[in-house]
């Protein structure tokens, strides 16, 4: 088995830690979708981390989605983490659509 810890990237703390950090658009549990690609993935935000620019391309929220289990890049990752700008809501019919539509 391949050692772990040497996969995970390096951690870097911010030099200035925000005194308050952005409001939350999406909350855990809820069903949101990738909607600036097409066939974008879909999937329930597990989780939420704040992240500074020395450790991503961004500073800010980044949600941590589990991909449906019709999600298109659901063979090749489990989870994937999203830019706050980068997806939207899902309504109950929506999801039921995006589901059918990915047999």
């Amino acid at each position: 088995m391949p050692d772990v810890f040497s996969q995970i990237p390096p951690v870097a703390m911010p030099e200035v830690i925000p005194r308050e950090l952005p409001q939350q658009r999406f909350q855990l549990g809820e069903w949101v979708r990738w909607f600036q690609v097409p066939n974008g993935d879909f999937g329930r935000v597990i989780g939420v981390i704040y992240t500074h620019e020395a450790s991503s391309i961004a500073t800010g929220l980044h949600y941590l989605v589990l991909l449906d289990e019709r999600s298109p890049s659901r063979e090749v990752c489990c989870c994937d983490f999203a830019f706050e700008e980068d997806i939207e809501p899902l309504d109950s019919l929506s999801l039921e659509q995006l589901r059918g539509n990915h047999v």
